[in-house]
């Protein structure tokens, strides 16, 4: 091989190499930028990560604006009877709800709050927690719900007639 033919193979190996180095320093400045928001996650319920756009932390819980708490309700004696389970992120977090109704008694609002009991160190496992309401109003009350201060959807399932709403499972496919 002569000297010329060297200094051609030696020219175009640089310039390949050249050319990939740039290619992969454009395509991890672009992966990096803060520009694009994340993409949402397929199953936006409420969840323990971090907060990032769209989200408010509170009591060590994220509430995202697609939360959805999915309940049994039942309408007995002139009292709506909601009734459902929500996960909590550790063991140590306690669920307190509050229901009221509106002086014409056409609305029901329902309050759910999570908070800590303890500040010591608490296993990270996702813990489910009960919760009940007694609101007397209206049949026809609209009702809605907040977790955290945080509106959330109501998914409602009615309970049958012999339905223990103390002691109930919320059996959902999908």
């Amino acid at each position: 091989m002569d000297r010329t033919s060297t200094f051609a193979i030696v020219g175009l190996l640089v310039v390949g190499v050249g050319f990939f180095l740039v290619l992969l320093f454009t395509n991890r400045e672009k992966s990096s930028g803060t520009d694009v928001p994340p993409e949402a996650p397929l199953n936006a319920d409420w969840t323990t990560a971090p907060a990032t756009d769209g989200t408010t932390t509170a009591n060590n819980v994220t509430v995202t604006p697609k939360t959805v708490v999915t309940a049994k309700h039942a309408y007995r004696n002139g009292m709506h009877i909601v009734a459902g389970e929500i996960p909590l992120p550790t063991p140590c977090h306690l669920l307190e709800a509050k229901g009221t109704a509106s002086d014409d008694k056409k609305a029901v609002a329902i309050a759910i709050v999570s908070s800590i009991k303890t500040d010591e160190m608490c296993a990270q496992v996702i813990t489910p927690a009960r919760f009940k309401v007694s609101v007397k109003a209206l049949q026809s009350a609209k009702l809605s719900a907040t977790l955290n201060g945080q509106a959330v959807t109501l998914n409602l399932i009615e309970a049958g007639a012999d339905d223990d709403l103390d002691n109930f499972e919320l059996y959902i496919k999908g």
